[in-house]
């Protein structure tokens, strides 16, 4: 007899986290459809930024080349430097 409870117990605990589970991915089903529908309809400003991050991109990349000579400059230039003579 106890062992039946115990199963009947087990079985609506199941069906209740099953049932929430289940609302729980509805409503995440219904936020996902709206942001497809908003995404849809930016997807001409999602291109156009898209490209202009490319665009920011190449630029960042040729300034690094640049910055990374200037710095291989100053180190140079720091290593040949000679250290100051102490007065005795």
């Amino acid at each position: 007899m106890i062992e039946w409870i115990i199963i009947i117990a087990i079985v609506v605990a199941m069906y209740i986290i099953i049932y929430k589970y289940e609302k729980k991915m509805d409503a995440l089903h219904k936020l996902v459809q709206e942001n497809k529908e908003k995404i849809d309809s930016h997807h001409e400003k999602i291109t156009k930024n898209r490209k202009h991050i490319d665009d920011n991109n190449d630029r960042i990349n040729s300034n690094h080349s640049r910055l990374e000579k200037h710095y291989s400059h100053i180190e140079r230039m720091w290593v040949t430097i000679p250290d100051s003579k102490k007065k005795p």
